[in-house]
């Protein structure tokens, strides 16, 4: 045990100031200059389809206004069609070639397959990879 206390005390430390002066401060910098060219390089979504669930109000709504702008393509589920269909209008009027709503509760699993396949079978595609809800974000493989 006295032998594990030595090694620790003379081989961590050294270890420990190498990497915060030697490795991190290159990692920080590449993380920061990476984080500028993201900010500068969007990623073109004019004509991408974007799935978005909690869409009549909150977060969902504001995200399909936002991808609206970028000319996306959305189809839009929650529970209450009057706001749906409003916030549809909507994203239109904001730049969306094409809105559709769909009614759907993301807590049954066949209202999830049902609104994924309603989004292929209008747009006949799935090209962008993600979908957005009010729980994070998903990986839709179609």
């Amino acid at each position: 045990m006295e032998l594990i206390h030595l090694v620790m005390d003379l081989v961590v430390p050294p270890v420990l100031l190498i990497f915060l002066l030697v490795i991190l401060p290159p990692y920080l910098l590449y993380k920061f200059v990476n984080s500028i060219i993201k900010q500068f390089t969007m990623e073109d979504l004019t004509g991408k389809v974007v799935l978005i669930t909690g869409a009549s109000s909150g977060i969902g709504e504001h995200l399909a206004y936002e991808y609206a702008k970028k000319g996306a393509r959305l189809s839009l589920v929650a529970r209450r069609e009057k706001k749906l269909q409003e916030v549809a209008e909507k994203a239109r009027k904001f730049g969306s070639p094409d809105a559709i709503f769909i009614c759907g509760d993301v807590s049954k699993s066949n209202d999830c397959k049902r609104f994924v396949e309603e989004t292929v079978n209008h747009f006949g595609r799935c090209k962008c990879n993600k979908t957005f809800c009010s729980l994070g974000t998903a990986t839709v493989r179609c």
